[in-house]
């Protein structure tokens, strides 16, 4: 689908659909829509722009810009944005094993992303 639909579109119809899923499944599962505070309403709101709506946004942008073995590996570091976003919005810090986790898989991103690279230079153009 993405090779014929433009990122905002395809983000766009996979958003409504997937809301839809959940909010028949909330209802058949009887789980109430009401009894949360405005603040409560606020971190829903900004998690489904934030998260859902940027983030799926700018991997479904990449995939149509760069090859998927560059960006399936990035993924793994969307925990570690997380992670550090979550030291000023929530004042989470991570203890020293999760840094440590957090620097092997940038490593490994790294690593990934320079050998495509390195892979890309090395193969003459047919």
């Amino acid at each position: 689908g993405r090779k014929y639909i433009d990122p905002f579109r395809y983000t766009w119809i996979v958003s409504v659909v997937a809301t839809l899923g959940l909010f028949i499944m909330n209802i058949v599962l009887g789980n109430s829509f009401t009894g949360y505070s405005s603040q409560t309403w606020l971190i829903f709101f900004l998690t489904a722009i934030v998260s859902q709506m940027i983030g799926y946004l700018a991997i479904t942008y990449a995939l149509g810009h760069l090859p998927a073995a560059i960006v399936s590996p990035t993924l793994i570091g969307q925990p570690i944005l997380t992670a550090i976003l979550a030291i000023p919005m929530l004042g989470e810090i991570p203890n020293p094993t999760q840094w440590l986790g957090g620097a092997v898989a940038l490593a490994g991103i790294y690593i990934v992303n320079q050998s495509h690279l390195h892979a890309q230079e090395e193969t003459p153009n047919a």
